[in-house]
């Protein structure tokens, strides 16, 4: 897609400096260019850097209320029950007597929160 983008912006560049006579040497052609990479730069920033920057706040939300009994599941796709929580990092148990020490950034998403019950399953 940005490919394709950029490869219009090249024509449509192409096209304005072919125009000829005074609007080629700095007339409207040059205004109608640099409107064109305002525009290209106002795309990219609205439908690549805006989306990961509000992923990453969600994310940091996310890892910063983390608490004991939560039950997680990490980025490599392991569940299990928070034991324990410590400045950088977790303790996870993922089986009866089996814990994993984890970074807290390594958590993708929160399966159930502390003290929340299980939805009951529709009939």
């Amino acid at each position: 897609m940005i490919a394709s983008i950029t490869n219009l912006f090249f024509i449509i560049a192409q096209e304005s400096t072919d125009t000829g006579g005074e609007e080629a040497a700095g007339g409207i052609g040059s205004y109608m260019l640099f409107i064109y990479v305002a525009l290209f730069v106002g795309v990219f920033y609205f439908l690549l850097i805006r989306p990961g920057q509000k992923q990453r706040k969600q994310h940091d939300q996310l890892v910063s209320s983390l608490s004991k009994g939560d039950e997680i599941m990490t980025a490599g796709g392991i569940y299990g029950t928070i034991t324990k929580v410590m400045d950088d990092h977790v303790m996870v148990e993922i089986s009866d007597k089996t814990e994993i020490k984890l970074s807290r950034n390594s958590i993708a998403r929160t399966v159930k929160a502390a003290g929340e019950e299980v939805a009951a399953a529709e009939e």
